[in-house]
């Protein structure tokens, strides 16, 4: 009785593959989010340089949809269109939002939808 039981150490062939595999999933949609984050990012920083823009209260409504999309053209942003960017006018102030969602395929039929919502006012 005063015998000393090894005790098992490690992981099991199971618990290793299982461990592999949520390790490579997080890879895999990390690698999926990562552009579409950083094309938001480019969308976002294209709508708050519009406060930088003199008179831009002045210009009528596709004018300033024209404008976006150049600097969306710039930043190589390919997921926002016009019928994405929404202006409202009131006499004092001007609010532009931009609501669009991007689908990407995950793995087979699953996709990843990611949904954006930026909003300014000037």
């Amino acid at each position: 009785m005063n015998r000393i039981v090894a005790k098992q150490r490690g992981v099991s062939g199971s618990g290793f593959i299982a461990i592999i595999a949520v390790i490579g999933l997080s890879v895999m949609i990390l690698l999926k989010l990562f552009p579409v984050y950083m094309e938001h990012f480019n969308v976002s920083t294209s709508l708050e340089s519009l406060s930088n823009e003199e008179d831009i209260k002045e210009l009528n409504k596709r004018a300033i949809k024209t404008l976006l999309q150049r600097r969306f053209s710039i930043n190589n942003v390919e997921n926002v269109n016009q019928e994405h960017i929404e202006i409202k006018k009131t006499k004092t102030e001007m609010t532009i939002s931009i609501i669009y969602e991007v689908r990407k395929p995950l793995v087979g039929n699953i996709d990843m939808i990611i949904h954006f919502n930026d909003q300014i006012t000037l």
